[in-house]
C-alpha cells in the first residue's frame, strides 16, 4: 500500500472524481426518466407512481444498505454498486427497444433506487476516513460542488441528447459516467486510508433488527433530520416535476428542461462554494432561513409562470438547498461515530423517503388534476409552516439541538 504524501494528496482528488462521475450518471438517468414518464403518460400521475416506487423501495431497504456500509469495506461496496448500475443501464437501454417504455422505467427505477442509495451512503461514509475532523466543512462543500458540477454537466448533455438522439440512445449516457466512477474507485485500491478502521469489516454479524426499516433513533438530531427531510423532498419535487412544469405550463422543449436542471446545478455549486469562504461566514447560516427562502420561491412558481423567472428561481433554490444540506451533513458527521455513520445516514434517509413517499402518494391521488406549479406552491407553504413551528419551539425554550438549526 502507498502511505506516503502522494497517496495522502491523491485520495481526496480521486474521491471527488468519483463524486462528479457518479452524480453525472445519476442525474442523467434522473432527467431522462422524468422526461419519459411525463412525455409517455401525458401527465404527472405516472411520474408520481415512478417516484413512489423508488421511495418505497428505499424505505424498505435503506437500513440494509446502511448496515452493509458499516459491516464491509466501503470502497468495495461502491465498486459493486457501480458495476450493478452499469449493467442496469445497459438492460434498460435494451428494454426501451423491445418493451413498453413506462413499464421498463418503473422496474429499472425501482432497482436503481435501492442500489444507488447504498452507493451514496457508502461513498458519503468514507469522508471522515479521508479528511481530518477540522476539514469536514470544507471537504463536504468540495464534495457537494463536485456533485453539482456532475449534475450540471449531465443536465446540459442529457437535454441535448434527448433532443438530438431520442430516449433510446440517451439511456446509454449514464453508463459512460458509471464506467468513469468505477475506474476511479479501482484507482483507490492501493491507497491506504487515513483511518483504516473506517473500511475494515466489522465481524460481529448482521442482526435481524439491522435488516428492518427503522425510524430515526439518535434523539439529539431528530429536528435536523426532519428539516433535512423537507429539504430533500423539495429537491426531488422540483427536479422531477420540473419536466411537467416545462411541458404543460410553459409548453417548452427538452432543451429548456435541461436548462432548468443546469440552473439548479449552477446555483448548487455556488451554494457549496460559500463554505470555502471561511468558517465564520458559513457558521452564521441558518437552516431555518433557507427553509423559508425555499418555501417562498416555490410559491413563486404558483403565482407567475415564465421560463426566465423559473430559471432564476431554480438557480436560487439550488443554492439554498445545498447550503442547508451541507450544514446538516457536517453536523451529522461530527456528532456520529464513524463505525455507525452508515446506519445513522440510512436512518436519516428513511425519514426523507417517508416524507417523499407521502408527497408522491398525494400527487398520484390527484393525478393530472393538479398542476406542477400548484404542487410547488402547496409544498412551499408546508416548508414555511414547518420553519415557523420550529421557531415557536425555540422561543418557548426548545431543545439545544433545535437552537442549532
Amino acid at each position: 500500500m502507498t502511505s506516503g504524501p502522494i497517496g495522502q494528496h491523491a485520495r481526496p482528488k480521486i474521491y471527488l472524481l468519483c463524486v462528479v462521475a457518479s452524480s453525472a450518471g445519476r442525474n442523467a438517468y434522473f432527467v431522462l426518466s422524468a422526461w419519459i414518464a411525463v412525455d409517455v403518460s401525458h401527465g404527472t400521475s405516472a411520474l408520481a407512481v415512478l417516484l413512489a416506487l423508488g421511495s418505497a423501495a428505499e424505505l424498505l431497504t435503506s437500513n440494509i444498505g446502511g448496515t452493509l456500509v458499516d459491516r464491509f469495506d466501503r470502497r468495495m461496496l461502491c465498486i459493486g454498486c457501480d458495476a450493478f448500475r452499469l449493467l442496469l443501464m445497459l438492460a434498460t437501454t435494451f428494454g426501451f427497444l423491445f418493451a413498453d417504455a413506462l413499464t421498463v422505467l418503473y422496474v429499472s427505477w425501482t432497482i436503481f433506487a435501492i442500489v444507488d442509495r447504498t452507493y451514496s451512503t457508502s461513498l458519503q461514509a468514507m469522508i471522515p476516513s479521508i479528511v481530518c475532523t477540522e476539514n469536514l466543512g470544507s471537504f463536504n462543500s468540495s464534495a457537494q460542488i463536485g456533485m453539482q458540477a456532475g449534475n450540471l454537466m449531465a443536465a446540459a448533455v442529457t437535454g441535448l441528447m434527448l433532443t438530438a438522439a431520442g430516449r433510446d440512445l440517451t439511456s446509454l449516457l449514464p453508463s459512460a459516467f458509471f464506467v468513469l466512477s468505477l475506474l476511479a474507485l479501482l484507482a483507490m485500491r492501493s491507497m491506504q486510508q487515513l483511518s483504516s478502521s473506517a473500511h475494515r469489516p466489522v465481524n460481529n454479524g448482521v442482526r435481524r433488527s439491522d435488516l428492518l426499516p427503522t425510524t430515526f433513533a439518535l434523539g439529539s438530531l431528530k429536528t435536523s433530520a426532519a428539516i433535512y427531510a423537507l429539504i430533500y423532498a423539495m429537491g426531488m419535487l422540483v427536479s422531477v416535476l420540473g419536466s411537467g412544469f416545462v411541458i404543460h405550463e410553459l409548453e417548452g422543449t427538452p432543451l429548456q428542461f435541461g436548462y432548468l436542471e443546469a440552473g439548479w446545478a449552477l446555483g448548487s455549486v455556488a451554494g457549496c462554494a460559500v463554505f470555502l469562504l471561511g468558517s465564520r461566514f458559513w457558521r452564521r447560516q441558518s437552516v431555518l432561513a433557507h427553509l423559508v427562502l425555499a418555501g417562498i420561491l416555490l410559491l413563486g412558481f404558483w403565482f407567475y409562470r415564465s421560463f426566465l423567472l423559473a430559471l432564476i428561481q431554480m438557480t436560487i433554490l439550488g443554492l439554498s438547498y445545498n447550503v442547508a444540506r451541507v450544514l446538516i451533513e457536517v453536523r451529522v458527521q461530527a456528532a456520529v461515530p464513524i463505525d455507525a455513520l452508515g446506519r445513522v445516514r440510512s436512518q436519516i434517509h428513511t425519514v426523507c423517503v417517508a416524507i417523499g413517499l407521502l408527497a408522491y402518494t398525494i400527487i398520484g391521488g390527484f393525478g393530472n388534476a393538479v398542476l406542477p406549479s400548484e404542487i410547488f406552491g402547496l409544498f412551499g407553504a408546508v416548508m414555511i409552516a414547518a420553519a415557523l413551528y420550529v421557531c415557536f419551539r425555540i422561543n418557548r425554550g426548545g431543545s439545544v439541538e433545535s437552537r442549532i438549526v
